[in-house]
């Protein structure tokens, strides 16, 4: 997964500790498969704590297996036929296989771009706006059709089903499904 994971930030030792943990395996349980030294193991569980930039041991718990359920969810979306992605501070966070493929681009290139510089020009500031008006729990159709800009320049007709909002890396964003309309 992209780097800036919590998961991440862990070091191999620090990894396999937090899948015990996750695991519900007790400190005691964990001394006998990884370290020998109960004192080692406190050491790792308080740099998986300061790592995942959590106040506690459950809630780093809590945080890495919120993101691993989230990297497992991002893998299913990459396979899916159509077009997904996930916005998050009006930036695409999440672009998959068939969305890059319907524009024409790699999805690490369109990671972490802002949303309306795909869409044509005289839509941006109106689907900006519905954008932030959804995050703040406005009601709006669930589908809607917009223009968008491939990279050859070609504009696209796109149906798009709203996925509403959802967490990612622990914060609020909206995902969006889209095909193109013919």
């Amino acid at each position: 997964m992209e780097s800036g994971w919590k998961w991440d930030r862990l070091d191999p030792f620090e990894q396999q500790v937090a899948e015990l943990l996750l695991e519900g395996k007790s400190n005691a349980a964990i001394c006998e498969e990884v370290f020998r030294s109960r004192a080692r193991v406190q050491d790792c569980i308080k740099r998986i704590v300061i790592k995942t930039e959590t106040d506690s041991t459950r809630s780093a718990i809590v945080l890495l297996a919120e993101e691993r359920e989230t990297s497992s969810l991002l893998h299913v979306l990459d396979q899916a036929s159509d077009g997904v992605v996930i916005v998050q501070d009006s930036l695409l966070k999440f672009v998959n296989s068939a969305m890059a493929k319907l524009l024409g681009y790699a999805a690490q290139d369109m990671t972490d771009v802002p949303f309306a510089e795909f869409l044509v020009p005289e839509s941006r500031d109106a689907q900006s706006k519905e954008y932030a008006q959804r995050l703040a729990g406005d009601q709006f159709p669930g589908r809607y059709m917009t223009l968008v800009l491939c990279k050859t320049g070609e504009v696209k007709k796109l149906a798009v089903t709203s996925g509403g909002m959802v967490r990612f890396k622990g914060r609020p964003a909206l995902m969006g499904i889209a095909v193109e309309s013919r």
